[in-house]
């Protein structure tokens, strides 16, 4: 698979990388400034040696793929070379629609990107016009305490979503018991994968944070249920599935099962 890249350097242009470009062409950018990767995580080593060569080594990589793909990226980093490589997320989403057309949901939204663990790597300042192209964008210095949040959230969102195929993500809360478990041992298991960093908020705050999340995207099918439906491949290996990899965590390890060995998984609200 090679995957299609935009002029302005997104590679992948599914929906998200079709909104992204939107952005992207209001601020009459015209050339790229940084490489944006919108793949799917089991793509993105993939995608990163098509690329390795085709830019010059001073436009950085910026990886805005779900799921926990550092170790993906330390494993080829002899290929990326001195490029800087920066980690990302963005909660823009975008659909497409029946006709075709992107439906872009940007309110309330918020596009960060920055450095794996204190670094003193700056900003290339055209860089940055390309990361502030987009609404509530924010460089960070070390971007791994956002990511760990995200990778949390979407760990315990998108997991229920793809094990019981909900049809939105205001579903989950119709399994609130089993989202606070999977939440608990998501909690758990970051510590192991992101070290070295200060202790996330108390149990309470994340709490709180999940479900306001859900709320805020209820309308939402999200990613990882979509593929689920539709009998894709998914990205759960490098969310839930992460567990594989360490002792415990018998209830990601369930649910990881649930999404890659059922082809029918359980009946729930919402099923399509």
């Amino acid at each position: 698979m090679v995957h299609r890249v935009s002029r302005l350097g997104i590679v992948g242009m599914g929906a998200l990388g079709q909104a992204l470009e939107r952005f992207l062409l209001a601020k009459t950018l015209k050339e790229p400034n940084a490489i944006l990767f919108c793949v799917k995580a089991f793509d993105l080593e993939q995608a990163l040696t098509e690329q390795s060569h085709q830019w010059p080594g001073e436009i950085p990589f910026v990886i805005l793929c779900n799921g926990y793909v550092w170790p993906t990226i330390q494993k080829i980093s002899n290929k990326l070379g001195s490029r800087q490589i920066r980690i990302g997320m963005t909660t823009i989403g975008s659909t497409i629609q029946p006709d075709g057309q992107i439906k872009i949901f940007s309110e309330n939204t918020m596009t960060a990107w920055g450095n794996w663990g204190s670094s003193n790597r700056s900003p290339i300042p055209t860089e940055l016009e390309t990361l502030h192209a987009f609404p509530n964008s924010a460089w960070h210095d070390d971007i791994r305490p956002l990511i760990r949040q995200k990778w949390i959230l979407n760990v315990v969102i998108n997991t229920l979503g793809g094990a019981y195929r909900l049809a939105s993500n205001r579903y989950v809360s119709s399994h609130k018991e089993e989202a606070e478990h999977l939440l608990e041992e998501a909690c758990h298991l970051s510590r192991v994968l992101f070290p070295g960093l200060p202790p996330i908020q108390s149990m309470e705050e994340i709490r709180q944070i999940l479900w306001r999340l859900v709320q805020a995207t209820g309308d939402n099918e999200n990613s990882l249920a979509k593929d689920v439906r539709l009998g894709r491949r998914t990205e759960s290996d490098f969310l839930a599935g992460m567990a594989l990899m360490h002792e415990g965590y018998p209830i990601l390890k369930r649910f990881h099962a649930l999404i890659v060995d059922q082809p029918s998984p359980p009946r729930s609200h919402g099923l399509q």
